[in-house]
């Protein structure tokens, strides 16, 4: 390899912890052979079988994660512990850990690869130009790896401590990826339910909070409060906040997480009921809407949009 060749592939690399993948290599105009032949000079080391570092680069944790996480492909992300050592978490086990969406190639040797079927689009960010998914997702897939005393001493350094994230955040991404089969979830539950004032927040300040989140936006009409339950034909029940011009209601819900699994019954043939009469149903945390008012009310804004562009066809 030319000596501009290496300069140029340097200058990919110093961008990148000291590493590059072999598609960079190729796009320049240089082929593997040549990625090859400098491998054995000792100009490069293979890191992974698409991965090369320069020697000159200090091995680094962030370097082994981009490093695993362009090995991986580029639809892949850091995740774990990988995810919490970029988002500047201490104090934690070090270990690569990408993920991939459900279908992917997880045969990767040396790295521990994750595949997600439930992952939403903003759960994955950049930190220093790595695809990492968000802390508060982190934290939620490391509990089903971490003990419950480390949870717990994560859950204190990330929201008091250091400030990194809030309970709404965590909640928020538990709440939008809980589904059966999810090891050790249970845990973090109990672990975020511990955290709560004792016994649950009074129903009346949940829903002022919302009612002010709701006030925010030059978008939404003014709600219908305690509007009757659609298609519930049980007794007298209704719903937290409705319009009716697009056939969609509001929850707010300040339960435990252990109280809402109690009712989770329940609340799905309520939803059940407005769904078979036509409405849509959101279900939102009070700790959202506390901590992650900006979420929350951007999801109610583009699912009422959405709502009344699909009724007025």
């Amino acid at each position: 390899m030319h000596d501009a060749d290496i300069a140029r592939l340097a200058g990919i690399a110093e961008r990148q912890d000291g590493v590059f993948h072999i598609d960079q290599a190729i796009r320049l105009g240089i082929d593997r052979q040549s990625v090859l032949r400098s491998t054995r000079a000792g100009s490069l080391q293979s890191v992974h079988p698409r991965v090369w570092r320069f020697p000159a680069a200090a091995v680094t944790e962030r370097q082994q994660i981009r490093a695993a996480v362009l090995q991986v492909g580029p639809e892949a992300w850091a995740s774990h512990e990988s995810a919490l050592h970029l988002a500047g978490v201490l104090n934690v086990p070090f270990d690569v850990a990408v993920s991939i969406r459900a279908g992917g190639n997880q045969q990767h040797a040396g790295i521990r690869v994750h595949r997600m079927c439930d992952l939403h689009d903003d759960m994955v960010v950049k930190i220093d130009g790595i695809r990492v998914t968000t802390l508060s997702r982190a934290i939620v897939d490391v509990s089903s790896r971490f003990r419950p005393q480390r949870m717990d001493d994560l859950l204190d350094r990330v929201t008091i401590t250091d400030r990194l994230t809030t309970i709404g955040a965590i909640d928020r991404a538990l709440r939008r990826c809980n589904r059966r089969g999810r090891t050790n979830i249970a845990v973090l539950r109990d672990l975020l339910d511990a955290r709560r004032p004792a016994g649950p927040a009074p129903r009346s300040v949940a829903e002022r909070d919302l009612d002010e989140l709701l006030h925010r936006s030059p978008v939404l009409p003014e709600p219908q409060r305690e509007h009757p339950l659609p298609g519930w034909d049980h007794g007298e029940a209704f719903v937290d906040r409705a319009w009716p011009e697009a056939m969609f209601i509001v929850e707010v819900d300040s339960r435990s997480w252990h109280a809402r699994e109690k009712d989770m019954a329940r609340d799905r043939a309520r939803d059940r009921a407005a769904a078979a009469a036509g409405w849509l149903t959101m279900r939102v945390l009070a700790t959202e809407v506390r901590d992650e008012g900006d979420a929350v009310l951007d999801d109610v804004v583009a699912t009422y949009v959405t709502r009344r562009v699909q009724l007025d066809g």
